[in-house]
């Protein structure tokens, strides 16, 4: 017969509804010379942390950027709508210098809102960084030998 405490019994615990061992209980009875084992799991859980803020971050910097880009997008049909009005009404000569002109100031737009659009990709990437650097230094000085006083 198998032994009631290892058969797979579901729990009335909503937090734990499939009975599972308590990690936090088994490692706090754990005793392990020179190790903390709640400092190396509160560690584990502000490396969690940054992940899920990093995480935050670049998804914060792809919304701005996709927003920007449906702004940009809407300013360009507006822009076309305008020049193509103005088209078409005067000489053949000023209708080419029309279009020269209205192709000149679309491709200085376009440049400029690559330039935009890059600026706002390279600041949420670097916020994202920053925090997993900021964390990654943390871990270093917690690894650390603590000085005596």
């Amino acid at each position: 017969m198998a032994d009631d405490n290892n058969e797979n019994k579901e729990s009335n615990d909503p937090l734990n509804p499939f009975g599972l061992p308590d990690f936090n209980q088994m490692l706090s009875q754990m005793q392990v010379p020179g190790i903390d084992l709640q400092a190396l799991m509160q560690q584990g859980q502000k490396n969690i942390e940054a992940v899920q803020e990093a995480n935050r971050a670049v998804a914060e910097g792809w919304q701005a950027l996709t927003q920007k880009q449906m702004e940009m997008f809407q300013q360009t049909m507006q822009q076309w709508q305008e020049n193509m009005g103005s088209i078409g009404s005067g000489s053949p000569g000023e209708n080419m210098e029309q279009q020269a002109q209205a192709a000149r100031e679309g491709f200085e737009q376009a440049l400029e809102n690559m330039r935009e659009l890059a600026q706002i990709a390279a600041e949420s990437q670097t916020k994202a960084m920053d925090i997993m650097r900021q964390r990654f230094e943390e871990n270093l000085r917690g690894m650390m030998p603590k000085q005596p006083d």
